[in-house]
Parts: C-alpha cells; sequence; structure tokens
C-alpha cells in the first residue's frame, strides 16, 4: 500500500534516503535538504508549496516492498516536481515494480491537487528513463548544469550587458523571446511560455526562494533576459538570448556575475538547455565547468472540465450543461530519449 508520509515514518525514510536517487538538480545543488527533514517540516508545518512525501511499506508473497518518493509544488504554477525516489533500481528487490507504483501514484495525486504537469530530471545515462517513460513521462530537452566557484577569473575584453531590473510589463517580451529561442515542442512540454519567466513569490518558511530578473532591451524589444535563485547553497542562473545576439553571450555571463553577491564558499549554478546556442562556451570562456546533466521530462496528468449534455434536458434551459466532470486529458509530446549527447536536443528525439 502506498500512503502519504507520517511521523512513525521517520525511521523508514531515513534509511531509504541513502539509496535513492535525486530527480532535481537545482534542489540537490542549492538546497541540499534531506527528503526526511523536508518530510518532516512539511508534516508539521504544512504548506501549499511544501514536499508532498509518499512511502511503500509493504509484505506480500513477494516479500518486503519498501519505496519512498517524493514531490514539491511549483509556486503559482499547476505544476508540480518530483525530487526524489528511492530505492534505487539497482538495489533489485522488486525496485522497478516499486518506482511503477510510486510514479503512478504522484501522477494521480497531482491530478487530484489541480497539478497539470510533473516533472522529473532523470539521469543521461540508466534505465531510469525506461519507467518514467512505461508511466507515460516524455523526454522533451537536455540540460547541463555547469559550476563556478569563487572567486571568478576575469575575462579581458567582454564589457557587461546593460542589464535593468524586469518588471510586470516584460510579461509579452520575456514571451516573445521565450518562443524564439525554445523549440515549439519544448514549448508544449513546459505550458504556459509567459509564466516560465515570470518572477515567483516566496513561500513563507523559504521552500523556494525567489528569483531575481533581469532583461537586457535592443531596439524596444527584449533580446536578452537572466534570472537568479539564490540560497544558503548556491545561486542558480538561467539565461535566455535571441539567436541573433549570440555574439553578445560573454557580455550576458559578465552581466550576471556582477549582480550576484560573492560569498565564499558559495557556489554559482547554470544551467542550459542543448539548444540555447552561444551559452556554453560563454560559460567555459569564464572558467565554468560542466558538473551535471539532466535529461527532462514531463508527464501530462489529467484536469476536470465540464461538458455540455448532448441532449437539453426538457426540464432546464436547453443550454444546460452536465453537473458530472469528466477527465480530459492534457495533449502530449512523443521524444524519444537518445543514449548519446548528439541524440539529446528535442529536434533529433
Amino acid at each position: 500500500m502506498i500512503r502519504p508520509f507520517r511521523l512513525r515514518d521517520v525511521g523508514l525514510v531515513a534509511r531509504l534516503q541513502r539509496e535513492g536517487v535525486l530527480l532535481d538538480l537545482e534542489t540537490g545543488l542549492t538546497r541540499p535538504r534531506s527528503p526526511l527533514a523536508a518530510a518532516v517540516v512539511s508534516s508539521l508545518l504544512p504548506s501549499r508549496n511544501g514536499a508532498s512525501t509518499y512511502v511503500v511499506n509493504h509484505k506480500d508473497e513477494n516479500g518486503h516492498q519498501l519505496g519512498l518518493a517524493q514531490m514539491r509544488r511549483r509556486p503559482s504554477r499547476p505544476e508540480y516536481v518530483l525530487v526524489f525516489i528511492a530505492p534505487a533500481l539497482t538495489a533489485g528487490n522488486g525496485a522497478h515494480a516499486i518506482w511503477q507504483r510510486l510514479l503512478t501514484h504522484l501522477c494521480v495525486k497531482a491530478g487530484e491537487q489541480g497539478g497539470q504537469r510533473l516533472y522529473a530530471g532523470l539521469p543521461i545515462d540508466g534505465e531510469e528513463y525506461q519507467i518514467f517513460r512505461h508511466v507515460g513521462f516524455t523526454a522533451y530537452a537536455q540540460e547541463d548544469v555547469f559550476e563556478l566557484a569563487w572567486p571568478t577569473p576575469r575575462l579581458t575584453g567582454a564589457a557587461p550587458l546593460s542589464l535593468r531590473r524586469q518588471h510586470s510589463h516584460d510579461s509579452w517580451g520575456l514571451q516573445q523571446l521565450y518562443a524564439t529561442v525554445t523549440p515549439r515542442a519544448v514549448q508544449n512540454a513546459e505550458g504556459s511560455a509567459q509564466s516560465q519567466w515570470e518572477l515567483g513569490r516566496r513561500g513563507w518558511w523559504g521552500a523556494y526562494p525567489p528569483r531575481q530578473g533581469y532583461v537586457w532591451e535592443s531596439r524596444d524589444e527584449i533580446w536578452a533576459a537572466l534570472q537568479i535563485r539564490s540560497s544558503h547553497g548556491g545561486h542558480w542562473l538561467r539565461m535566455l538570448l535571441h539567436p541573433d545576439a549570440i555574439d553578445q553571450a560573454d557580455g550576458l555571463v559578465a552581466a550576471a556575475l556582477s549582480h550576484i553577491g560573492r560569498t565564499p564558499g558559495q557556489k554559482l549554478y547554470c544551467a542550459v538547455r542543448t539548444y540555447e546556442a552561444g551559452i556554453p562556451s560563454a560559460l567555459t570562456a569564464w572558467g565554468f565547468q560542466l558538473v551535471g546533466s539532466q535529461t527532462l521530462a514531463v508527464k501530462h496528468t489529467t484536469v476536470w472540465a465540464r461538458e455540455p449534455v448532448a441532449q437539453p434536458v426538457h426540464a432546464l434551459e436547453s443550454h444546460a450543461e452536465s453537473a458530472t466532470p469528466s477527465a480530459v486529458p492534457r495533449s502530449k509530446i512523443f521524444i524519444h530519449k537518445g543514449k548519446t549527447r548528439s541524440n539529446a536536443t528535442p529536434n533529433h528525439r
């Protein structure tokens, strides 16, 4: 049986978290809170954006099945991120079946709680994606993560772009930039393009630190965007750069470094999709090093919608609607994940 985490499960979760798989690099690198700590905090201090943790502790004729899965809701968006699952597939003892049961259960729970999409970041190599695909997840992009430790080297000849603070009225310009940079398949996987780059609000207990946003304008249009999410574990950067301004990538990285406060020992991470040309080479020039890659996968859950009845009810108006909701599946994309980096871009899946 799969059930929500309870405080009596502390010992079980403490054991399982040592043999699980992290499914979200941003969470693991910049907010390294253990699955047990996140589960306990969410249990004692419930929050809409807190962790939802589910456990399997079941005995049957096949033996004792133990498992753990944890997801978190993204602030102000109808989406969930799967952050951890245990045990690892290499543990054997029915781990594949446990994963499939847990993933299916989380998809249902996310949909019941209003989530339209459930995301996960999977290892590039390995069999994890095969389990996710069997449950209905599809891969839509590869993301590389670069790391820079202070102090930063200096790159001569790269003047920082003149960025200004992001404002609410920039939503349309950011949406246009996002649509220009991002392949259609990725846009479909990520839902509303506009919400991807809107600045969210801070959770009251800090589950998701707020983002700082900056934009660069050229010819009265937004040609570059920078967002920074900072926490005690480090800074997480995301950048957008217009394809016609790739020669400004060094200046965008220089501007990003100038807007980040330097703290000894604190690291800086930048996530780059494989279709975002120009940025990886600029990061390398500034001393960033590739530290990890993940395949981004999404599962579109079902949402409840009202459907008009086929025939009018004589006792009611002719335009009456059925009071019974029906499950309508969200649109899906079908992309095959390759095993090599050259096959990892969305256009080759």
